[in-house]
């Protein structure tokens, strides 16, 4: 009799275990899909807020005084390069599943030239707590950005993101990355020379078994998780 109550008993809490609610989420994911989803939208506004236009020489003058090594005539003259980005690191360089939002500068040095990284010398974004929004290495990074990084860019590191899936144009794939630039008006560009999207970027954290997206539209650069 005890037997067949057992076989009962766990039959019951086997009903019970199928019956009970699936958790479709991951806490940590779902955080770092949200700080995400903010700083894209900082990083958005505040392009849209900078009203910095460099047509003249004296248009580079304050950034000359916080950024010596830039060179002036290079940005006049290619200035659409030097938009507000995020950049996702996904190979070893940087610290893996990450990312940074800056702007890239031209500088007299060939190898700092527009290179396509946070370095030293770049305007790397910062939160309210002057804190730096770049996950590139404490070495080569901005003098203001060494031991002042906002763990939260780390995705892989901080919430144990295991994969960042990029998914837009073809012009838009690097080789162990990927990035998007904002213009003065909003509107989305991507790839080592902006070009503006065609299709939605759409970014995917994956955790184990779940998966959490956020989608840059084309055009209007509205962000959305409705992909």
């Amino acid at each position: 009799m005890k037997i067949f109550e057992y076989i009962i008993a766990i039959s019951l809490l086997l009903i019970l275990f199928l019956l009970s609610p699936k958790y479709t989420s991951n806490h940590s994911l779902e955080v770092a899909h949200s700080s995400l989803l903010a700083h894209l939208k900082m990083l958005q506004m505040t392009a849209l807020s900078d009203d910095s236009a460099f047509l003249q020489g004296a248009d580079t003058r304050d950034m000359l005084r916080n950024y010596p090594s830039l060179n002036a005539n290079a940005l006049l003259s290619h200035h659409h390069n030097a938009m507000w980005q995020v950049q996702f690191h996904l190979g070893k360089v940087y610290t893996t599943h990450s990312y940074s939002l800056y702007i890239d500068t031209p500088r007299f040095a060939s190898t700092t030239h527009f290179d396509s990284r946070p370095m030293a010398g770049d305007i790397i974004l910062k939160n309210m707590d002057r804190k730096c929004l770049s996950a590139y290495n404490n070495t080569n990074t901005a003098q203001e950005c060494k031991n002042n990084a906002f763990m939260f860019v780390r995705l892989g590191e901080y919430f144990g993101v295991e994969h960042i899936l990029i998914e837009s144009d073809s012009f838009c794939k690097e080789r162990q990355g990927a990035r998007v630039y904002f213009d003065r008006y909003g509107t989305p560009y991507c790839g080592n020379i902006p070009t503006p999207l065609r299709s939605p970027f759409k970014v995917t954290l994956l955790k184990g078994t779940y998966m959490k997206s956020v989608c840059i539209l084309p055009q209007n650069g509205l962000i959305t998780t409705q992909c």
